[in-house]
C-alpha cells in the first residue's frame, strides 16, 4: 500500500465543564466531528494545499462547542455544523456497511464526512487528491481509490458508518 503522511495529528482535545449548580465534571466530546468539518473547508479550498490543511485547534474548539449544544439527533448536529461553518452537506449513507461508504464515496468523487458510531473523519475522493482525515493520526494520501479503501479498513472495521457529502456554499 502506497500511504503518504501529509501531517500528523492527535486528538488530545476534549471540554470539560460542570452544569449549573453542580460540581460534578461532564465530559464533552466532538472534536472530532469539528475538526473534520474543518478539514473539509480547507480541502474544498483550492488555495490550501493539501498539506497545510490541517484544521486551526481554536476554531476546532469553537465548532466542538456549537456541535455539542445542539439539541438535535447526530445527524442533524453534523448538518447544522457544516451550516455554522458556511459549508453545505447532505446525508449520502446513513448506517451503511463498510463496502457501501465506499460505492458511495467513489461513485460521485467529492468531499465526504464519513462517521461510524463513535467517530468522525473525512475524505476526499476528487481526480488526483484521494485523501483520508482522522484527528487521531493526521492527513493520508494515496496513489488509487483500492489504496484509500485499504488504508482505512486497515484502522476501522466497524459495522455501520454514516456518509455525508460537503460542497462550499
Amino acid at each position: 500500500m502506497s500511504e503518504i503522511q501529509l501531517f500528523a495529528s492527535r486528538n488530545d482535545y476534549y471540554s470539560s465543564q460542570t452544569e449549573a449548580g453542580d460540581r460534578r465534571i461532564l465530559r464533552r466530546y466532538g472534536w472530532c466531528v469539528a475538526a473534520s468539518v474543518l478539514w473539509t473547508k480547507t480541502a474544498l479550498d483550492p488555495a490550501v494545499a493539501p498539506k497545510d490543511s490541517n484544521p486551526d485547534k481554536m476554531r476546532t474548539g469553537i465548532l466542538q462547542v456549537k456541535y455539542r449544544w445542539n439539541v438535535g439527533t447526530e445527524q442533524e448536529a453534523t448538518l447544522n455544523l457544516l451550516q455554522q461553518a458556511e459549508l453545505q452537506g447532505a446525508q449520502m449513507g446513513d448506517q451503511v456497511s463498510l463496502t457501501a461508504l465506499f460505492g458511495i464515496v467513489f461513485a460521485t468523487p467529492g468531499v465526504y464526512l464519513i462517521a461510524n458510531d463513535t467517530h468522525m473523519m473525512a475524505v476526499d475522493t476528487r481526480a488526483g487528491r484521494l485523501h483520508f482525515y482522522d484527528i487521531e493520526e493526521g492527513l493520508f494520501h494515496y496513489a488509487s481509490a483500492a489504496e484509500l479503501e485499504q488504508g482505512i479498513r486497515a484502522r476501522y472495521q466497524d459495522p455501520h458508518w454514516d456518509v455525508y457529502s460537503v460542497a462550499r456554499h
